[in-house]
């Protein structure tokens, strides 16, 4: 049995390998309810998770969307920036609730558990909160970047080689390896959270709550940005055209992070002047005409001549709790190898 969990700041997925696989998938956002008796009700007839605290109820996970009509407050994230906040007994409640909920009890003691963090840290105060987590459910927990599961899931075709990104809400993740092995590997505060966030200011995506306080409405943005008619390449009115510069800011930042990362050692002189095959993976990647537009911010940064191809990972979302199973069941063998 090897479990995986990636804590990410859209939704926390979690994979689980016996005989064959399961995965499991909650929305890392929580709403707090009046504890009054008729709010008890609509989310007990509507099996919707919920914890009390202080008086209030707090409902959380895919449940949230279900009672979106409960409450006008947005949804609250359980890692606001990235990281586990300090001071919100709620969201920390949660994270454990749900780390239970996504991970069986596993079968045998010092079961591997790979996992990844929201802010891209291994030795974060954010981490050693999330492996505390890991080992009260009985598994050795066994940190692995995002960036890195992405290649392991899906750079087959090209023996494990080349460079892997992996693009969140509040970070991306990036990676150089070379035959599985990581050369290089770096982790920036830019995803498609400020860009949700950018475009409901520029575009006037409101929202107001009872007492008549605006809002961001970033859930509107995200459900316009799933409209079939979108593409960053080629956007068709002045509201997909600030979508489009907005991407295009933070894939500069990853374009010019992947040149940095190809011109340091040992990445530089593993690499060579070979060109390296690209893949990206994470919800925000899945938008048609991204891979255009990254290879476009290669080519205007001088990185073209280094980058085979760029490509969106088969099953972008999905990919990462694939590659950290993989990374357990690799970390498994090593061990047994040496044992």
């Amino acid at each position: 049995m090897i479990a995986a969990i990636d804590f990410g700041c859209y939704a926390i997925r979690s994979a689980v390998r016996t005989d064959r696989i399961t995965l499991r998938s909650e929305r890392s956002e929580y709403v707090i309810l009046p504890g009054k008796h008729d709010y008890h009700q609509t989310l007990t007839e509507r099996k919707v998770p919920f914890a009390r605290c202080e008086g209030s109820l707090v409902a959380y996970g895919n449940g949230v969307d279900r009672i979106d009509w409960l409450s006008r407050m947005p949804a609250t994230p359980l890692f606001p920036g990235g990281r586990l906040p300090s001071a919100d007994a709620p969201a920390r409640q949660i994270i454990y609730l749900m780390t239970e909920s996504l991970l069986p009890a596993p079968t045998q003691s010092g079961m591997p558990c790979c996992f990844t963090t929201p802010d891209g840290s291994e030795s974060s105060a954010t981490a050693e909160f999330l492996q505390q987590l890991i080992r009260m459910r009985g598994y050795d927990p066994i940190y692995c970047p995002s960036s890195h599961a992405t290649n392991l899931a899906c750079g087959a075709d090209s023996a494990f080689t080349g460079i892997s990104i992996n693009m969140g809400i509040e970070r991306s993740e990036i990676c150089v390896s070379r035959l599985g092995m990581v050369l290089a590997k770096e982790s920036i505060d830019a995803g498609a959270g400020w860009i949700d966030m950018e475009l409901a200011r520029q575009t006037g995506f409101h929202t107001w709550d009872d007492e008549g306080v605006c809002y961001l409405d970033v859930a509107s943005v995200r459900e316009w940005k799933q409209s079939d008619n979108l593409n960053l390449r080629e956007p068709g009115d002045e509201r997909a055209r600030a979508l489009s510069r907005l991407y295009g800011v933070v894939l500069d930042r990853l374009a010019a992070t992947v040149r940095q990362m190809l011109m340091q050692e040992p990445a530089a002189a593993m690499t060579g002047e070979t060109r390296q095959p690209v893949i990206c993976s994470g919800g925000p990647v899945q938008i048609p005409g991204f891979a255009g537009l990254l290879t476009e911010r290669f080519v205007e940064q001088g990185t073209a001549s280094r980058i085979a191809s760029v490509r969106i990972a088969n099953g972008p979302v999905e990919c990462v709790t694939r590659g950290l199973l993989i990374h357990g069941e690799l970390e498994r063998s090593a061990v047994t190898k040496v044992a």
